[in-house]
């Protein structure tokens, strides 16, 4: 979630978006019959209809994000609509910026997003909830693809459904609440197994960018904090690798570095095995820089690592350098 507090600063709140200590996804069904594979890539979508501006934009920002990382589109679901709308206007009835709604209170769905996907009639398998407030949709996508947690949960290769909730109304102390549930059909033998990434992507997603520009320097105050011995102000942007849902990243080096010099960027590296919050999957590996970035400056990132599938016995070896520039002040 990410609460933007201040006009045009990335700064705010971010808590977890499924998969950990805050909102855990639902388990994960075996399809019947199953099906030989994943989806390859989707790459094209039906045009959403039903939503307004505000809401096309952010699915709009948020497919094009994907599409540009290398992964499959996200199709509107109606029914997933009304569970992420629903919850948008509750955070606005309640006044209350959480993933979980207490039964009771006004316009109460359901407690965790997948009750709440449920009882609009969608069956969820894995995914995420991710949702922000304050500030205009369409840049909340990028925010939260900006926190470490919440970029997981937007570069998940899987997902093949999307819905987008989006509430202009103010609370005491909210507004203009953002939410979007990423998931899975169980229902369907097939959509349910998800996707892959894109032929072109090898099989690994690295982010931000080759070749970005404008790249905040600043992480965000994502919540709960992933490097919690630090002020979460204080982070920089971070870099990550990410593979498919059902493979093992190992991490042999990981660093950021001053382009220019080639000094390293004090960063921590965060895994599945030493993620203080017990946020990321096994898929995923990012490190944050410990302090902000530099402005206009640019850096490179080198990954050297491998992937393997259960049962872990033989390994892809993986390599990945690449840049990206920061923005102005």
């Amino acid at each position: 979630m990410f609460l933007r507090v201040a006009a045009g600063a990335l700064a705010g709140t971010i808590a977890g978006c499924g998969g950990g200590t805050d909102a855990p996804g639902p388990p994960a069904p075996v399809p019947v019959p199953a099906p030989p594979a994943p989806l390859s890539a989707v790459l094209s979508v039906p045009t959403p209809v039903g939503y307004d501006a505000d809401r096309l934009a952010a699915f709009d920002r948020l497919n094009a994000i994907r599409l540009s990382a290398g992964l499959g589109m996200l199709a509107q679901s109606t029914q997933l609509d009304q569970a992420a709308q629903a919850h948008a206007d509750w955070v606005i009835a309640n006044d209350s910026f959480s993933h979980q709604e207490s039964a009771g209170t006004v316009g109460f769905t359901g407690v965790a997003w997948w009750n709440r996907d449920a009882a609009a009639g969608y069956a969820s398998t894995g995914g995420a909830e991710v949702m922000a407030a304050n500030g205009q949709a369409i840049a909340e996508v990028d925010a939260l693809t900006n926190m470490l947690y919440h970029r997981e949960c937007v570069l998940s290769f899987s997902p093949v459904d999307v819905g987008i909730g989006y509430s202009s109304g103010r609370s005491t102390s909210l507004s203009r609440a953002f939410v979007a549930d990423i998931t899975s059909p169980s229902a369907d033998p097939i959509r349910s197994v998800g996707q892959t990434a894109q032929g072109v992507s090898g099989g690994v997603v690295a982010w931000p960018l080759d070749g970005a520009t404008g790249v905040p320097t600043r992480m965000g105050l994502e919540s709960p904090n992933p490097v919690p011995t630090l002020d979460v102000s204080t982070l920089g942007t971070p870099a990550s690798i990410s593979v498919d849902l059902w493979k093992r990243l190992t991490v042999t080096s990981f660093v950021m570095t001053l382009a220019s010099t080639g000094e390293v960027v004090a960063s921590r590296l965060l895994q599945s095995s030493n993620d203080p919050n017990h946020e990321i999957g096994q898929e995923f590996v990012g490190i944050v820089p410990t302090q902000p970035l530099l402005p206009q400056t640019r850096y490179s990132v080198t990954f050297i690592g491998a992937s393997a599938v259960s049962p872990y016995t033989s390994t892809t070896p993986i390599q990945r350098t690449w840049s990206f520039s920061t923005a102005s002040p």
